[in-house]
């Protein structure tokens, strides 16, 4: 599907990337200097982030896209920040060893109540289209 939606969000991305790669290799500073700034306050910048994929989702269901084609694009995303972050992960796994778990899953609330509520969702279109080609 090639929805003019589609095509401002694929802009948006692509122009953002642009700016990102372009700053990281003329002054990786500057950049690192943003991402600070942006994540100063991790729970506002999280919520933003949020209701920023509140939106993108809206937008691409109104595109004509459907929930079980979004959560087939997270997956090819979640591989590639997979493959992006592998270098990090042991540091990050030793970090978080390191924190309360418990403190960890509540601070991270919101976040996994969205994904159960995507998740579920999909689940249900899915069984409904099983439920309909028997």
């Amino acid at each position: 599907m090639n929805s003019p939606i589609t095509q401002l969000l694929a802009l948006l991305l692509l122009l953002l990337s642009a700016a990102k790669l372009v700053t990281l290799a003329i002054r990786p500073e500057a950049w690192f200097g943003l991402a600070r700034r942006l994540y100063r306050h991790p729970r506002t910048t999280a919520r933003v982030a949020l209701a920023g994929a509140a939106l993108v989702l809206w937008l691409l269901l109104r595109s004509g896209l459907d929930i079980v084609q979004i959560l087939a694009v997270c997956l090819f995303m979640s591989l590639m920040m997979i493959a992006g972050m592998a270098p990090f992960v042991p540091r990050l796994l030793d970090w978080i060893a390191s924190q309360d778990f418990g403190g960890l899953v509540r601070q991270q609330g919101l976040y996994a109540l969205s994904w159960v509520a995507l998740l579920l969702w999909c689940a249900f279109v899915l069984l409904d289209k099983v439920g309909s080609t028997i």
